[in-house]
């Protein structure tokens, strides 16, 4: 690793390279928040230490995984509608893209085995778009009970998909571990069915994933790589909406505990006493959990045959995690702001 501990700006250093995976795959912290996982090793041994590379990681994973999980979860989980479908035959269609006004770490950081143990750094942190896609369906079951000018205890099946392709460009390579499509699904029960002077309102629970995924860094004579990436968002909402002739509104809030798990292994080449040794750096189990609130706003324009929708939403700052690196003053939990965009058609 003799380059990356040295920083040259032609090979990136290690911590740039784990940050690009990591807002890529949404890897996760160890499970000791103030330290680093004794499954955490360099093999030889002799070669070094790699304490402040795990910790390094550990960190920028933990900085971004909030935010993959944010715009994994999304908000409304129908966009742009807070009752049920009304009974069985009914459904909707939506193709929508989610996306986090999130933050990534930039600097760059070097990185080395020499050193005894973990040391903190300043990674900075830029702003970028954390984008996720997604179709979802929802399927009516139970239309629900009359009351009035409504129904109540309507219930939908809800379905999603989340699809990631293969990605390859020069030394990086992302790819599906196995399927390339990761499967949700929940369920929404109405509280109100909606009608012309009764709103739409409903309780819902959704469990989202994304594929499995593996990632490859190769550059000279070192590799980076993250091994069956996992990340699960388990989103409970309270939605309400009204339709007024072709314009639309509809509000919620919510929680969302968020789930990731990987691994890391890096093959470096570390200079010790003027020769270059080889050596394998492996974080078997990355995890982080982390509980959040949000609250959104849904904005939709009907169509003939189709609904288009935007939606804002605020995801509040999770319990503060501690990190020995720095990121420009920004913590890991932040709150995040959210938007999303799609179109829904029913049929």
């Amino acid at each position: 690793m003799s380059g990356l501990a040295r920083g040259r700006s032609s090979r990136p250093p290690l911590a740039a390279i784990v940050a690009l995976l990591a807002g890529l795959v949404g890897a996760t912290q160890p499970a000791r928040a103030q330290g680093v996982s004794p499954n955490c090793t360099v093999t030889p041994a002799v070669v070094g230490n790699a304490t402040d590379i795990c910790r390094k990681a550990a960190d920028v994973f933990a900085f971004v995984v909030p935010q993959l999980g944010v715009a994994l979860a999304g908000g409304n989980p129908v966009l742009g509608e807070g009752g049920t479908l009304g009974g069985w035959g009914k459904r909707s269609l939506t193709l929508r893209v989610s996306a986090v006004d999130g933050l990534v770490p930039q600097s760059n950081v070097p990185l080395t085995l020499t050193r005894t143990g973990a040391v903190g750094d300043q990674f900075g942190a830029k702003r970028v778009p954390v984008p996720m896609p997604s179709v979802d369906a929802a399927i009516g079951v139970v239309k629900g009970i009359p009351l009035g000018l409504t129904n109540i205890g309507g219930v939908d099946v809800l379905l999603g998909a989340t699809v990631v392709p293969t990605v390859a460009s020069g030394a990086f390579r992302l790819a599906p571990a196995a399927s390339a499509v990761a499967v949700s699904y929940g369920a929404r029960v109405g509280l109100l069915q909606e009608s012309a002077f009764v709103p739409g309102v409903s309780v819902s629970y959704m469990r989202r994933k994304v594929p499995t995924l593996n990632a490859d860094y190769t550059t000279a004579n070192d590799t980076l790589q993250v091994r069956n990436a996992s990340l699960t968002a388990n989103a409970l909402r309270l939605v309400a909406s009204k339709r007024l002739a072709i314009f639309g509104v509809a509000a919620g809030i919510g929680r969302d505990d968020i789930t990731g798990v990987t691994g890391v292994r890096a093959i470096v080449n570390e200079p010790v006493l003027g020769t270059t040794q080889r050596a394998e750096m492996a974080f078997p189990v990355l995890r982080e959990s982390v509980q959040r609130n949000t609250a959104f706003v849904n904005a939709s324009l009907s169509l003939i045959v189709a609904r288009l929708v935007a939606e804002y939403g605020r995801s509040s700052a999770g319990a503060l995690r501690q990190t020995l690196n720095t990121f420009d003053g920004h913590q890991a939990n932040d709150a995040y702001s959210y938007g999303s965009v799609g179109i829904t058609v029913r049929f």
